[in-house]
Protein backbone atom coordinates (compact mmCIF):
# COMPACT_ATOMS: atom_id res chain seq x y z
CA UNK A 1 0.00 0.00 0.00
CA UNK A 2 1.39 3.44 -1.18
CA UNK A 3 0.07 7.02 -1.50
CA UNK A 4 0.31 7.95 -5.32
CA UNK A 5 -1.25 11.61 -4.30
CA UNK A 6 -1.78 13.71 -0.95
CA UNK A 7 -3.28 16.76 -0.21
CA UNK A 8 -5.26 18.46 2.46
CA UNK A 9 -8.03 17.67 0.20
CA UNK A 10 -7.04 14.50 -1.52
CA UNK A 11 -5.79 11.13 -1.24
CA UNK A 12 -5.34 8.75 -3.90
CA UNK A 13 -3.73 5.09 -2.04
CA UNK A 14 -2.59 2.27 -4.33
CA UNK A 15 -3.19 -1.27 -2.80
CA UNK A 16 -2.40 -3.80 -5.77
CA UNK A 17 -2.87 -7.35 -5.94
CA UNK A 18 -0.87 -9.95 -7.77
CA UNK A 19 -2.92 -9.90 -10.68
CA UNK A 20 -2.36 -5.86 -11.65
CA UNK A 21 -3.17 -6.28 -15.17
CA UNK A 22 -6.47 -4.64 -13.61
CA UNK A 23 -7.48 -1.92 -11.35
CA UNK A 24 -10.54 -0.79 -9.87
CA UNK A 25 -10.47 2.72 -8.82
CA UNK A 26 -12.87 3.61 -6.47
CA UNK A 27 -14.58 7.16 -4.96
CA UNK A 28 -15.71 7.55 -1.15
CA UNK A 29 -19.57 7.49 -0.42
CA UNK A 30 -21.13 9.70 1.77
CA UNK A 31 -20.37 9.55 5.58
CA UNK A 32 -17.90 6.85 5.09
CA UNK A 33 -15.89 9.21 7.79
CA UNK A 34 -13.49 12.54 7.34
CA UNK A 35 -9.80 12.56 7.38
CA UNK A 36 -7.65 9.78 5.80
CA UNK A 37 -6.92 7.29 8.43
CA UNK A 38 -9.27 4.69 7.25
CA UNK A 39 -10.10 1.78 4.39
CA UNK A 40 -11.26 3.61 0.97
CA UNK A 41 -14.34 2.28 -0.63
CA UNK A 42 -14.66 -1.24 -1.15
CA UNK A 43 -11.19 -1.87 0.07
CA UNK A 44 -11.83 -4.99 1.99
CA UNK A 45 -14.12 -6.53 -0.19
CA UNK A 46 -10.97 -5.72 -3.71
CA UNK A 47 -8.56 -7.16 -1.43
CA UNK A 48 -10.73 -10.66 -0.67
CA UNK A 49 -10.53 -11.31 -4.11
CA UNK A 50 -7.24 -10.61 -5.02
CA UNK A 51 -8.48 -7.10 -7.35
CA UNK A 52 -5.79 -4.08 -7.21
CA UNK A 53 -7.03 -0.94 -6.56
CA UNK A 54 -6.59 2.79 -6.24
CA UNK A 55 -8.75 4.63 -3.74
CA UNK A 56 -9.42 8.45 -4.17
CA UNK A 57 -10.54 9.69 -1.05
CA UNK A 58 -12.20 13.37 -0.21
CA UNK A 59 -11.43 15.49 3.11
CA UNK A 60 -14.95 15.10 3.44
CA UNK A 61 -18.26 15.04 1.66
CA UNK A 62 -17.53 17.76 -0.93
CA UNK A 63 -18.58 15.56 -4.08
CA UNK A 64 -14.69 15.91 -5.24
CA UNK A 65 -15.24 19.74 -5.69
CA UNK A 66 -11.37 20.39 -5.09
CA UNK A 67 -9.07 22.56 -7.03
CA UNK A 68 -6.33 19.73 -7.07
CA UNK A 69 -8.68 17.07 -8.37
CA UNK A 70 -7.79 17.17 -11.54
CA UNK A 71 -3.78 16.52 -10.39
CA UNK A 72 -5.22 13.82 -8.39
CA UNK A 73 -6.90 12.27 -11.42
CA UNK A 74 -3.88 12.76 -13.69
CA UNK A 75 -2.06 10.19 -11.40
CA UNK A 76 -4.27 7.68 -11.27
CA UNK A 77 -4.01 7.73 -14.90
CA UNK A 78 -0.48 7.35 -15.36
CA UNK A 79 -0.25 5.02 -12.57
CA UNK A 80 -2.43 2.30 -13.94
CA UNK A 81 -1.23 2.89 -17.61
CA UNK A 82 -1.43 0.01 -20.20
CA UNK A 83 -3.95 -1.64 -18.01
CA UNK A 84 -7.74 -2.13 -17.33
CA UNK A 85 -9.13 -0.06 -15.31
CA UNK A 86 -12.53 0.37 -13.66
CA UNK A 87 -14.21 3.09 -11.92
CA UNK A 88 -16.16 2.62 -9.21
CA UNK A 89 -18.73 3.64 -6.17
CA UNK A 90 -21.92 4.34 -4.41
CA UNK A 91 -24.01 7.71 -4.57
CA UNK A 92 -21.20 10.17 -3.98
CA UNK A 93 -18.82 8.11 -5.34
CA UNK A 94 -21.14 7.16 -8.35
CA UNK A 95 -21.50 10.29 -9.19
CA UNK A 96 -17.16 10.39 -9.37
CA UNK A 97 -17.02 6.78 -10.96
CA UNK A 98 -19.37 8.43 -13.58
CA UNK A 99 -17.14 12.21 -14.26
CA UNK A 100 -13.70 10.82 -13.80
CA UNK A 101 -14.04 7.62 -15.80
CA UNK A 102 -12.58 9.65 -18.52
CA UNK A 103 -9.77 11.59 -16.28
CA UNK A 104 -8.24 8.28 -15.51
CA UNK A 105 -8.38 6.20 -18.85
CA UNK A 106 -11.06 4.06 -17.52
CA UNK A 107 -12.56 1.30 -20.10
CA UNK A 108 -15.47 0.61 -17.62
CA UNK A 109 -17.50 2.39 -14.88
CA UNK A 110 -19.51 0.78 -11.92
CA UNK A 111 -22.29 3.29 -10.64
CA UNK A 112 -24.41 2.35 -7.93
CA UNK A 113 -27.22 4.95 -7.01
CA UNK A 114 -25.47 8.01 -8.57
CA UNK A 115 -26.21 11.59 -8.42
CA UNK A 116 -26.14 14.04 -11.43
CA UNK A 117 -25.44 16.77 -9.27
CA UNK A 118 -26.48 18.12 -5.94
CA UNK A 119 -25.92 21.40 -7.31
CA UNK A 120 -29.39 23.23 -6.20
CA UNK A 121 -29.10 24.87 -10.12
CA UNK A 122 -29.07 21.44 -11.73
CA UNK A 123 -30.79 19.48 -9.57
CA UNK A 124 -33.15 21.27 -7.93
CA UNK A 125 -35.34 18.32 -6.66
CA UNK A 126 -32.69 17.07 -4.89
CA UNK A 127 -33.84 17.38 -1.36
CA UNK A 128 -31.24 15.27 0.66
CA UNK A 129 -28.17 16.61 1.50
CA UNK A 130 -29.20 20.02 1.49
CA UNK A 131 -26.83 22.18 3.32
CA UNK A 132 -24.05 20.51 1.26
CA UNK A 133 -25.78 21.57 -1.94
CA UNK A 134 -24.98 25.31 -0.95
CA UNK A 135 -22.09 24.72 1.24
CA UNK A 136 -20.08 23.29 -1.90
CA UNK A 137 -18.33 26.20 -4.40
CA UNK A 138 -19.18 24.35 -7.58
CA UNK A 139 -16.61 23.65 -9.87
CA UNK A 140 -17.49 23.74 -13.65
CA UNK A 141 -14.55 22.35 -14.61
CA UNK A 142 -15.87 19.38 -12.40
CA UNK A 143 -19.36 19.07 -12.62
CA UNK A 144 -20.20 20.98 -15.91
CA UNK A 145 -22.00 18.33 -18.33
CA UNK A 146 -20.52 14.91 -18.21
CA UNK A 147 -18.52 13.71 -20.92
CA UNK A 148 -17.55 9.88 -20.76
CA UNK A 149 -16.37 7.88 -24.12
CA UNK A 150 -17.42 4.94 -22.40
CA UNK A 151 -21.36 3.89 -21.18
CA UNK A 152 -21.13 3.62 -17.66
CA UNK A 153 -23.65 0.76 -15.88
CA UNK A 154 -25.99 2.47 -13.85
CA UNK A 155 -27.92 0.75 -10.85
CA UNK A 156 -30.50 2.74 -9.50
CA UNK A 157 -33.72 2.44 -7.65
CA UNK A 158 -36.65 3.94 -10.77
CA UNK A 159 -39.13 4.66 -7.89
CA UNK A 160 -37.04 6.84 -5.64
CA UNK A 161 -35.56 10.12 -6.46
CA UNK A 162 -32.50 8.62 -7.76
CA UNK A 163 -34.70 8.43 -11.14
CA UNK A 164 -34.64 12.18 -11.65
CA UNK A 165 -30.85 11.96 -11.98
CA UNK A 166 -30.49 8.89 -14.38
CA UNK A 167 -32.83 11.30 -16.39
CA UNK A 168 -29.98 14.16 -16.14
CA UNK A 169 -27.41 11.63 -16.79
CA UNK A 170 -28.59 10.25 -20.20
CA UNK A 171 -29.55 13.62 -21.53
CA UNK A 172 -25.16 14.10 -21.58
CA UNK A 173 -23.94 10.38 -22.09
CA UNK A 174 -25.45 7.10 -22.71
CA UNK A 175 -25.25 4.54 -20.00
CA UNK A 176 -26.26 0.78 -19.32
CA UNK A 177 -28.94 1.09 -17.09
CA UNK A 178 -30.19 -1.80 -14.06
CA UNK A 179 -33.38 -0.24 -13.18
CA UNK A 180 -34.53 -2.07 -9.39
CA UNK A 181 -37.98 -0.36 -8.40
CA UNK A 182 -37.64 -0.27 -4.19
CA UNK A 183 -33.92 -1.23 -3.93
CA UNK A 184 -33.66 2.50 -2.35
CA UNK A 185 -30.42 4.25 -1.70
CA UNK A 186 -27.67 2.99 -2.01
CA UNK A 187 -28.95 -0.06 -3.94
CA UNK A 188 -25.73 -1.59 -2.99
CA UNK A 189 -27.74 -2.74 0.09
CA UNK A 190 -30.04 -4.44 -2.42
CA UNK A 191 -28.03 -5.70 -5.05
CA UNK A 192 -25.95 -7.33 -1.88
CA UNK A 193 -28.97 -9.46 -0.62
CA UNK A 194 -30.22 -10.80 -3.70
CA UNK A 195 -26.46 -12.45 -4.33
CA UNK A 196 -25.72 -10.25 -7.46
CA UNK A 197 -23.73 -7.41 -5.89
CA UNK A 198 -20.05 -9.50 -6.64
CA UNK A 199 -20.89 -10.67 -9.91
CA UNK A 200 -21.79 -7.52 -11.27
CA UNK A 201 -18.56 -5.73 -9.67
CA UNK A 202 -16.71 -8.29 -11.53
CA UNK A 203 -18.69 -8.77 -14.93
CA UNK A 204 -18.14 -4.97 -15.57
CA UNK A 205 -14.68 -5.42 -14.46
CA UNK A 206 -14.08 -7.98 -17.23
CA UNK A 207 -16.47 -6.45 -19.49
CA UNK A 208 -18.61 -9.33 -19.79
CA UNK A 209 -21.92 -8.15 -17.98
CA UNK A 210 -24.80 -8.53 -19.87
CA UNK A 211 -27.03 -5.59 -17.98
CA UNK A 212 -30.18 -7.65 -19.10
CA UNK A 213 -29.90 -10.65 -17.20
CA UNK A 214 -28.71 -8.48 -14.03
CA UNK A 215 -31.89 -6.80 -13.75
CA UNK A 216 -34.44 -9.80 -14.75
CA UNK A 217 -32.38 -11.63 -11.65
CA UNK A 218 -32.19 -8.86 -9.17
CA UNK A 219 -36.05 -8.21 -9.82
CA UNK A 220 -37.17 -12.06 -9.88
CA UNK A 221 -34.99 -11.90 -5.81
CA UNK A 222 -36.75 -9.05 -4.84
CA UNK A 223 -38.58 -11.04 -2.09
CA UNK A 224 -35.43 -12.50 -0.39
CA UNK A 225 -34.35 -8.42 0.00
CA UNK A 226 -35.13 -6.73 3.36
CA UNK A 227 -34.45 -3.62 1.78
CA UNK A 228 -36.76 -4.09 -0.76
CA UNK A 229 -39.75 -5.07 1.78
CA UNK A 230 -38.62 -1.73 3.82
CA UNK A 231 -38.38 0.55 1.00
CA UNK A 232 -42.24 -0.80 -0.44
CA UNK A 233 -43.28 -0.36 3.24
CA UNK A 234 -42.19 3.26 3.34
CA UNK A 235 -43.73 4.12 0.13
CA UNK A 236 -47.08 2.89 0.30
CA UNK A 237 -49.33 5.98 0.54
CA UNK A 238 -51.42 6.86 4.22
CA UNK A 239 -54.24 5.01 2.83
CA UNK A 240 -52.53 1.59 3.39
CA UNK A 241 -50.71 2.43 6.65
CA UNK A 242 -51.63 -1.15 7.33
CA UNK A 243 -50.28 -2.56 4.01
CA UNK A 244 -47.31 -0.44 5.18
CA UNK A 245 -46.99 -2.13 8.97
CA UNK A 246 -47.47 -5.51 7.34
CA UNK A 247 -44.78 -5.39 5.03
CA UNK A 248 -41.93 -4.15 7.34
CA UNK A 249 -43.24 -6.65 10.05
CA UNK A 250 -42.57 -9.35 7.15
CA UNK A 251 -39.02 -7.38 6.91
CA UNK A 252 -38.22 -8.16 10.31
CA UNK A 253 -39.53 -11.67 10.47
CA UNK A 254 -37.59 -12.00 7.89
CA UNK A 255 -33.99 -10.90 8.92
CA UNK A 256 -34.77 -10.03 12.44
CA UNK A 257 -31.27 -9.00 13.25
CA UNK A 258 -31.84 -6.00 10.55
CA UNK A 259 -31.42 -2.72 12.05
CA UNK A 260 -32.80 -1.25 8.89
CA UNK A 261 -35.77 -3.37 9.11
CA UNK A 262 -36.46 -2.63 12.76
CA UNK A 263 -36.35 1.00 12.41
CA UNK A 264 -38.38 0.91 9.22
CA UNK A 265 -41.01 -1.22 11.50
CA UNK A 266 -40.53 1.41 14.16
CA UNK A 267 -41.42 4.34 12.10
CA UNK A 268 -44.49 3.30 11.17
CA UNK A 269 -45.90 2.13 14.07
CA UNK A 270 -45.02 5.79 15.85
CA UNK A 271 -47.17 7.35 12.85
CA UNK A 272 -49.93 5.16 13.73
CA UNK A 273 -50.06 5.53 17.14
CA UNK A 274 -48.19 2.55 18.74
CA UNK A 275 -45.59 4.08 20.20
CA UNK A 276 -45.25 0.97 23.31
CA UNK A 277 -44.10 -0.96 20.05
CA UNK A 278 -42.39 1.42 18.60
CA UNK A 279 -40.35 2.22 21.09
CA UNK A 280 -39.12 -1.10 22.26
CA UNK A 281 -38.05 -2.05 18.45
CA UNK A 282 -36.50 1.17 19.11
CA UNK A 283 -34.33 0.16 22.26
CA UNK A 284 -33.54 -3.40 20.40
CA UNK A 285 -32.33 -1.19 17.71
CA UNK A 286 -29.77 1.02 19.22
CA UNK A 287 -28.37 -2.05 21.30
CA UNK A 288 -27.59 -3.86 17.85
CA UNK A 289 -26.01 -1.26 16.66
CA UNK A 290 -24.16 -0.09 19.02
CA UNK A 291 -25.78 2.74 19.41
CA UNK A 292 -25.07 3.99 16.35
CA UNK A 293 -26.06 7.49 15.76
CA UNK A 294 -28.63 7.07 13.05
CA UNK A 295 -30.55 4.43 15.73
CA UNK A 296 -30.24 6.95 17.81
CA UNK A 297 -31.71 9.93 15.91
CA UNK A 298 -34.67 7.79 15.28
CA UNK A 299 -34.98 7.04 18.71
CA UNK A 300 -35.21 10.29 19.63
CA UNK A 301 -37.42 11.15 17.29
CA UNK A 302 -39.43 8.20 18.15
CA UNK A 303 -39.55 9.70 22.34
CA UNK A 304 -40.43 13.00 21.46
CA UNK A 305 -44.03 11.43 19.24
CA UNK A 306 -44.76 9.84 22.33
CA UNK A 307 -44.86 12.96 24.42
CA UNK A 308 -41.56 12.13 26.44
CA UNK A 309 -39.05 15.36 25.33
CA UNK A 310 -37.13 14.76 28.68
CA UNK A 311 -36.17 11.23 27.18
CA UNK A 312 -36.24 12.75 23.49
CA UNK A 313 -33.47 15.28 25.11
CA UNK A 314 -31.30 12.68 26.89
CA UNK A 315 -31.04 10.87 23.29
CA UNK A 316 -30.12 13.51 21.35
CA UNK A 317 -27.66 14.97 23.96
CA UNK A 318 -25.76 11.55 23.81
CA UNK A 319 -25.76 11.94 19.88
CA UNK A 320 -24.48 15.16 19.84
CA UNK A 321 -21.80 14.35 22.40
CA UNK A 322 -19.65 13.46 19.08
CA UNK A 323 -17.32 15.95 17.37
CA UNK A 324 -18.37 14.71 14.36
CA UNK A 325 -22.07 15.11 15.03
CA UNK A 326 -21.42 18.46 16.30
CA UNK A 327 -20.41 19.87 12.38
CA UNK A 328 -23.83 18.86 11.35
CA UNK A 329 -25.90 21.51 10.62
CA UNK A 330 -29.18 19.12 10.20
CA UNK A 331 -28.09 17.76 13.37
CA UNK A 332 -27.70 20.82 15.60
CA UNK A 333 -31.31 22.08 14.48
CA UNK A 334 -32.82 18.67 15.30
CA UNK A 335 -31.33 19.18 18.92
CA UNK A 336 -32.25 22.68 19.15
CA UNK A 337 -36.01 21.88 18.09
CA UNK A 338 -35.98 18.92 20.93
CA UNK A 339 -34.02 21.09 23.56
CA UNK A 340 -37.22 23.52 23.21
CA UNK A 341 -39.95 20.89 23.28
CA UNK A 342 -38.24 19.57 26.62
CA UNK A 343 -38.03 23.54 28.27
CA UNK A 344 -34.46 23.61 27.91
CA UNK A 345 -34.45 27.06 26.11
CA UNK A 346 -31.04 28.21 26.30
CA UNK A 347 -29.74 24.92 24.69
CA UNK A 348 -32.35 25.06 21.95
CA UNK A 349 -31.29 29.22 21.38
CA UNK A 350 -27.53 27.62 21.10
CA UNK A 351 -27.93 24.60 19.39
CA UNK A 352 -29.75 26.84 16.28
CA UNK A 353 -27.44 29.43 16.56
CA UNK A 354 -25.46 26.74 15.40
CA UNK A 355 -27.13 25.17 13.03
CA UNK A 356 -27.11 28.72 11.57
CA UNK A 357 -23.61 29.06 11.80
CA UNK A 358 -23.41 26.11 9.98
CA UNK A 359 -25.97 26.60 7.27
CA UNK A 360 -26.12 30.64 7.11
CA UNK A 361 -28.50 30.20 3.90
CA UNK A 362 -30.89 28.04 5.74
CA UNK A 363 -34.05 30.25 6.19
CA UNK A 364 -36.13 27.57 8.30
CA UNK A 365 -33.30 27.82 10.97
CA UNK A 366 -32.63 31.82 10.83
CA UNK A 367 -36.78 31.81 11.70
CA UNK A 368 -36.45 29.20 14.35
CA UNK A 369 -33.80 31.25 15.49
CA UNK A 370 -35.50 34.16 15.53
CA UNK A 371 -38.67 33.03 17.37
CA UNK A 372 -36.79 31.28 20.21
CA UNK A 373 -34.95 34.79 20.88
CA UNK A 374 -38.01 36.27 20.97
CA UNK A 375 -40.19 33.70 23.25
CA UNK A 376 -36.95 33.52 25.78
CA UNK A 377 -37.20 37.04 25.58
CA UNK A 378 -40.62 38.01 26.99
CA UNK A 379 -41.98 38.70 23.07
CA UNK A 380 -45.17 36.83 22.03
CA UNK A 381 -43.62 34.25 19.74
CA UNK A 382 -46.07 31.04 17.79
CA UNK A 383 -43.53 28.74 20.06
CA UNK A 384 -46.16 26.06 19.88
CA UNK A 385 -47.66 26.59 16.71
CA UNK A 386 -43.77 26.54 15.70
CA UNK A 387 -43.10 22.99 17.38
CA UNK A 388 -45.55 21.50 15.53
CA UNK A 389 -45.22 22.94 12.33
CA UNK A 390 -41.35 22.19 12.32
CA UNK A 391 -40.56 18.83 13.65
CA UNK A 392 -41.31 17.44 10.03
CA UNK A 393 -39.60 20.32 8.32
CA UNK A 394 -36.50 19.56 10.22
CA UNK A 395 -37.15 15.74 9.52
CA UNK A 396 -36.96 16.56 5.86
CA UNK A 397 -33.56 18.27 6.55
CA UNK A 398 -31.87 15.23 8.06
CA UNK A 399 -32.18 13.40 4.38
Amino acid sequence: MDELFRSENLVARRVPAQDQSRWVVTFDNYSIGHGFDREGFGEAFLKQYGVSAIHVMGQREDWYQYPDMEAALATVRAATAGARVMTYGSSMGAYAAIRFADRVGAQAALALSPQYSIDPAKAPFEKRWPADGRRIKWRAELDGPISSAIRPVVVYDPASDDRLHRDLIVRDIEIDEIALPYSGHPAATYMLEVGLLVSLVFGVLEGTADVRTFQREGRQRRRVSTAYMCNLAERQPASRQMTAIALARRAVEQNPDSAIAGVTLARLLTAAGRHEEALTLHRRNVELTSRYFIYLVAYADALAAAKDPAGALAVAREVMAEAEMQRMPHLNGWLGLISWSAGERDEAITAMARAVELDPENMGYRRLLRDYRASAGGVRARASAILDRTWAWLGRQRG
